[in-house]
């Protein structure tokens, strides 16, 4: 019997102990998730917590830069460009993620006679849960052998880092920001929109300035997906067939563009400071938003137009005859032999480009058909530009090349713009 109590009794303690166990077990689990849901919420505040920049800082914002002497004296001295073990600089490059922030250190080991640059990414002010596609460079520190200002590609760049060979940092802009912008930025400028059928600078040297529609929405696509290389590829292609063209860039970039539409990250221009192309595509954060200026009356041409219905007769006639005459070319570019002189091409070839350029100096007076006109003008300006471009090919015996471009530019273009000749009969 006393044994039997004896250990009904060791039973109870036993069953005690055990639920005091589970007890602290429970309250030490709680307390924990407890932690962890402040530590999840302090995570949550350091992440959105906005970097203030300090004066010396590099920083890289909106398309605009501070201290650029200082990056670009860094540049010059250190790494292998230099023997500078000395210079260190913050460079804060803000995306839509946060600020991603570099600390640059200059090295040069004097027995091994090597230089480099320490770069040590800072991540604290980054959300790289937000990034779709991670970059590698600012996962770890690096080691790059030297910097550049690459002013044929418009970035400034490291070069022979652990990661990559090449960095692409940020894009060279001429835009500057002072520190008053930084520490109090403008709600107003954030909200800066492009206005159509007013003239605007590109960013320094943009080189994304397409000839068709086409290549510059697979660049934007790429963009969008941030794959650095496939966009390299799509500009550099672009570049041949910009020399292909005789397309001065320079002209383009140095004097304002008149923006005749944006969709989709792309801008339509047109501008006068080429000989034969004046209709590009470009994205528009190329872009530069605050140096937009109003059309000026005497950009108006000596040809203006002040009576509308007769200006819509002279449009509706020289569109028709466009019509006409980029079909027979078209009919020439499918049938006949590439490569071999063909003097019909040649003739309809300088019809396209003849009507195109009338085209061009007929801009109406009354502003309130002026986007209708711009309408009409810049999808004439792309098909000559796709023409100008078949012309090349046809004539350089590039068939398969002239096929492609028949198909995704030029007959889609003239579809385009027999469909806007509807819209002008109504108007007339």
């Amino acid at each position: 019997m006393r044994k039997g109590l004896h250990n009904k009794k060791i039973f109870l303690i036993i069953v005690m102990l055990l639920v005091l166990f589970g007890c602290s077990k429970g309250e030490k689990e709680m307390n924990q998730d407890s932690n962890r849901e402040d530590s999840t919420t302090e995570d949550v505040e350091t992440l959105t917590e906005e970097y203030i920049p300090k004066e010396t800082d590099v920083v890289f914002k909106n398309n605009a830069m501070r201290n650029i002497d200082i990056l670009e004296d860094f540049i010059e001295t250190a790494g292998a460009n230099g023997k500078d073990n000395e210079s260190q600089i913050r460079i804060v490059k803000y995306e839509p993620e946060g600020a991603l922030i570099f600390d640059l250190q200059s090295r040069y080991d004097e027995n091994a006679n090597q230089a480099w640059i320490d770069v040590q990414p800072d991540l604290d002010y980054f959300d790289e849960s937000a990034v779709i596609s991670q970059d590698v460079f600012y996962n770890a520190p690096q080691q790059c052998w030297y910097m550049s200002k690459d002013i044929e590609q418009g970035f400034y760049k490291f070069h022979e880092c652990r990661t990559n060979w090449e960095y692409h940092l940020f894009p060279i802009v001429d835009r500057t920001l002072t520190y008053e912008e930084l520490i109090n930025p403008s709600q107003e400028n954030e909200k800066l929109e492009i206005a159509p059928f007013q003239f605007y600078d590109l960013h320094d040297i943009a080189i994304e300035i397409f000839l068709s529609k086409k290549d510059a929405q697979e660049w934007q696509r790429h963009f969008d997906a941030d794959n650095q290389e496939k966009m390299e590829e799509v500009t550099d292609n672009n570049i041949i067939k910009l020399m292909q063209n005789d397309v001065n860039i320079a002209k383009v970039t140095d004097n304002k563009v008149l923006v005749t539409s944006c969709e989709g990250g792309l801008c339509e221009i047109y501008t006068e400071h080429s000989f034969q192309i004046r209709g590009f595509v470009v994205p528009e954060i190329k872009i530069d938003k605050e140096s937009v200026v109003a059309r000026p009356k005497e950009q108006s041409r000596s040809e203006v137009k002040t009576d509308s219905e007769s200006f819509w007769s002279d449009i509706k006639v020289h569109v028709e005859s466009l019509l006409e005459e980029s079909s027979e070319l078209i009919t020439i570019y499918e049938n006949d032999v590439t490569g071999i002189s063909n003097d019909n091409a040649k003739l309809f070839y300088d019809k396209v480009n003849g009507r195109t350029n009338i085209l061009r100096h007929l801009l109406p007076e009354d502003e309130e058909i002026v986007e209708e006109y711009y309408q009409i003008l810049m999808v004439a300006e792309l098909l000559f530009n796709s023409v100008h471009q078949g012309k090349y090919y046809f004539e350089n015996g590039e068939e398969k090349k002239l096929e492609v471009l028949l198909e995704e530019e030029i007959i889609p273009l003239r579809e385009e713009l027999a469909d806007l000749m509807s819209m002008i009969k109504e108007l007339s």
